[in-house]
C-alpha cells in the first residue's frame, strides 16, 4: 500500500476521537474544530487521486442527509451544535479515504477476502445488536448494506467506507457527541446507539457520489477526474 494512505489512515485515526473529545458548545471551538478539519481533508486528497468534484459532492450530500435525518426526521441529535463544523468536511474525509482505500493494489488483490471478512463481521454485530438491545431498525440497515457489499463490482470501496464510518459513530457516540433516538420516528421501530448496519447511509452515499460524478463530468474531463466503479453485478465481483 502507498505509505501516504498509510499516512492519512493513521492522522485520521489520531485526529477522529482528538476532535471529538475537544468538541465543545460555542462558535469559537465549533469554527476551530470545522478548520482544523478543512485542513486534514486538503492534505488528504492532495496527492489520493480522488477527484476534487467527487469529494465536494460527498461534503454537499452528506450535508443535505444531516438536515433530513437529524434536523427533520429526528433519527439522531448532536449534543454540542444543531451540526457541528466539523461534520461537513468530516465526511469528505471518509469518503476520501474509501475512494484511496479503492486505489490501493494490495487492497484490490484481496478485495474478496475484505468483502467476506466485511460481512462476517456487520453480521456479527447486527446480531449482537439486535439480541441485546432490540436493534430492528440497525438489523434491517445491515441487511440492505450486505445486500449491497455482495452485489458490488469495487467492493473495497464499500468495505472500506463500511468499516471506517462505523468505528467513528462508535467513537461519537460513546464519547457523547451525538445520539441516536431508541425509538425510530414514525416507525416505532427500536434502534441502537449507533444502529448495528449505520455505515449503509455511507454506502449510499459513496454510490451516489460515483454516479453523481461519473455521469455529469467523466465524459467532458475524465482523465482529470478519476472515478471508481461500484456498479452494482449480480455475480457480485
Amino acid at each position: 500500500m502507498e505509505r501516504r494512505f498509510v499516512l492519512a489512515v493513521l492522522a485520521t485515526t489520531l485526529y477522529v476521537p482528538t476532535c471529538l473529545a475537544l468538541d465543545r458548545e460555542g462558535l469559537a471551538a465549533q469554527l476551530i474544530l470545522g478548520l482544523a478539519t478543512v485542513a486534514l481533508l486538503a492534505w488528504i486528497a492532495r496527492g489520493s487521486g480522488v477527484g476534487r468534484r467527487q469529494i465536494v459532492c460527498a461534503v454537499i450530500l452528506a450535508t443535505c442527509g444531516e438536515v433530513v435525518f437529524s434536523l427533520i426526521w429526528g433519527l439522531y441529535t448532536y449534543q454540542h451544535a444543531i451540526i457541528p463544523l466539523y461534520v461537513p468536511p468530516g465526511h469528505g474525509i471518509f469518503y476520501t479515504l474509501a475512494a484511496y482505500a479503492a486505489r490501493q493494489e494490495t487492497l484490490i488483490r484481496h478485495q474478496h477476502q475484505l468483502r467476506k471478512w466485511t460481512l462476517y463481521a456487520g453480521t456479527l454485530i447486527a446480531a449482537v445488536s439486535f439480541t441485546f438491545f432490540s436493534d430492528t431498525w440497525g438489523t434491517l440497515w445491515w441487511i440492505g448494506a450486505a445486500l449491497l457489499l455482495m452485489r458490488a463490482k469495487a467492493p473495497v470501496l464499500l468495505s472500506a467506507c463500511f468499516i471506517f464510518t462505523t468505528l467513528m459513530e462508535w467513537a461519537g457516540t460513546g464519547i457523547g457527541n451525538w445520539i441516536w433516538h431508541p425509538i425510530v420516528p414514525g416507525l416505532g421501530l427500536r434502534s441502537a446507539n449507533p444502529p448495528a448496519g449505520v455505515g449503509i447511509l455511507y454506502v449510499i452515499l459513496d454510490l451516489l457520489v460515483v454516479l453523481i460524478t461519473t455521469r455529469a463530468f467523466a465524459p467532458r474531463e475524465n482523465s482529470e477526474e478519476p472515478t471508481i466503479s461500484t456498479e452494482a453485478s449480480p455475480a457480485g465481483g
